[in-house]
């Protein structure tokens, strides 16, 4: 389907006529937390969405080999940072320079405060694709030219993520936009409200997706009363994300050109789909800021003693499942896990999940263990994930290291030679790690198996006694396996060192 094939379907005439309605009317309430990225938080109201851009703010950085660090918090200030991180990318792509390309994606990442494109962006410099890959990615994601998109399929979409989504939107020059959990929880609330308002019939046709926040953030309108539930990321091919950028962007820049005035003094058309974009990215935070009632609230476990405490946690881990929050993960026994990936890829099978899931599945069961359901080895492969350790097609060296553990081998996984200190982005990534980090903590105060249980579910960080116990399985397991955790699962010198400051979880 080609831009004007998609934008004269009905439903989505009629959502661009309700947005060029409505956008000017809508009062939202902003109620950002403190955070790294918003120091001293944000509380505001604004009417109609053109307002929003005002209280922009996203504190961050990167680094400018010839200027040092470029700082930015509010929108004139990221819009000039953004301007040079484009320059220095167009450039070195033009160039055909791989290394200079790859240096200027990693700072857009340390810009938007997300690292799981990095394995991928080193594995695509070193066999000299990167910047060719960015232009046909370019060629098939411009909204402004005669692309169709069926051609962004399985074969042309090698990945998509939180990252990647700034990378092709930084590199294009029609406007296409930056596609996170942020803005598509925004796009898709407004999609929502357009589909209640106008009492529209039928399946929905834009299924716009979303993602889950890191803190107790609402940004699935599932969560609302009478909302449509947004397809999360993790079940969406790399392809469709893709895809969706592209239908955004061609909707918002059909939204600008029936109001030419909207954000007018950011300049070009391709500008303002931009600050567009970053009105969303505001709106999305937490969508209580639409003012719709929420479709579940989970009852305080202080306020709770007329409910039982399996009632409560049951309550709680549906709360949990719908928003996709808190720290759980899939259980899994890293350092075997670990271990049977390095025997699996040195079998010569085709290197990807399915092939791992099913060797697997065909593995003899060890002595006393089961033999492994499709289901499980497919949950086992929760570290190898883009937003965790990104562990599919790693070179064999790197993958030998990752396996041995310790330093180098947290070295190797984060694609540093020199270990980095960790941080916690905005969206729910890095579960692994920060589960180190949580059961560090908790044995370093000492707590009983009991307390830390109860200190995780009280906290919101697991849903009920099972979750916690799961978390704690897979902070141990990985904590060890990287020398973060002692056999007593004492933090040790290099937690102290990896972990060098208190997470804002």
């Amino acid at each position: 389907m080609k831009r004007d094939q998609f934008l004269a379907q009905p439903e989505v005439e009629s959502f661009v006529a309700w947005l060029v309605e409505h956008l000017p009317q809508l009062t939202f309430k902003l109620n950002f937390k403190s955070s790294k990225f918003v120091p001293g938080g944000l509380t505001a109201e604004v009417q109609g969405f053109e307002q929003v851009i005002q209280h922009y703010h996203w504190k961050a950085n990167w680094q400018d080999s010839d200027h040092g660090t470029v700082d930015s918090q509010t929108w004139v200030e990221t819009r000039r940072s953004l301007g040079q991180l484009r320059e220095w990318l167009t450039s070195a792509v033009n160039a055909g320079n791989d290394q200079h390309t790859l240096q200027a994606c990693l700072q857009i990442l340390r810009w938007g405060g997300v690292r799981g494109a990095i394995a991928f962006l080193h594995r695509l410099a070193a066999k000299g694709e990167l910047t060719s890959y960015l232009q046909r990615m370019a060629g098939r994601m411009s909204l402004d030219g005669n692309n169709d998109l069926n051609d962004l399929d399985a074969s042309s979409v090698e990945r998509f993520d939180a990252g990647l989504t700034k990378i092709h939107a930084l590199f294009d020059t029609s406007g296409s936009p930056i596609y996170d959990s942020r803005v598509g929880a925004a796009i898709a609330m407004l999609y929502s409200l357009f589909r209640q308002q106008c009492t529209q019939k039928g399946k929905p046709l834009l299924a716009f997706p979303s993602g889950a926040a890191r803190g107790s953030q609402l940004r699935n309108p599932g969560d609302f009363k009478d909302c449509i539930s947004a397809p999360q990321f993790g079940a969406n091919a790399y392809e469709d994300w893709a895809k969706w950028q592209v239908r955004l962007g061609w909707i918002i820049r059909a939204v600008l050109e029936e109001r030419p005035g909207w954000f007018a003094d950011q300049g070009t058309l391709p500008a303002r789909c931009h600050a567009f974009e970053a009105s969303l990215f505001m709106l999305g935070y937490d969508l209580r800021c639409f003012g719709v009632p929420e479709a579940f609230k989970s009852t305080p476990r202080s306020a709770s003693s007329s409910l039982s405490d399996d009632v409560q946690d049951d309550a709680d881990d549906e709360r949990e499942s719908i928003s996709g929050r808190g720290w759980v993960p899939t259980g899994h026994p890293f350092t075997q896990v670990l271990q049977d990936y390095l025997a699996f890829k040195n079998s010569g099978a085709a290197d990807n999940k399915n092939e791992f899931v099913r060797w697997l599945v065909a593995k003899p069961a060890r002595p006393n263990k089961k033999p492994l359901t499709t289901e499980s080895a497919a949950g086992y492969c929760f570290p190898f994930a883009s937003g965790e350790f990104d562990l599919f097609q790693r070179p064999m060296t790197a993958l030998e290291q990752i396996v041995a553990g310790g330093e180098r081998g947290l070295c190797a996984v984060r694609c540093v030679e020199v270990l980095d200190t960790f941080t916690v982005g905005d969206e729910r990534e890095s579960v692994c790690l920060v589960d180190v980090y949580l059961t560090g903590q908790l044995y370093r105060m000492g707590m009983s198996a009991d307390e830390r249980v109860a200190y995780l579910i009280d906290c919101g960080f697991a849903g009920k006694k099972h979750s916690a116990n799961t978390l704690m399985n897979v902070g141990r397991g990985v904590g060890k396996h990287f020398g973060l955790l002692d056999d007593t699962f004492q933090p040790t010198e290099l937690f102290d060192r990896f972990f060098a400051t208190e997470l804002e979880l």
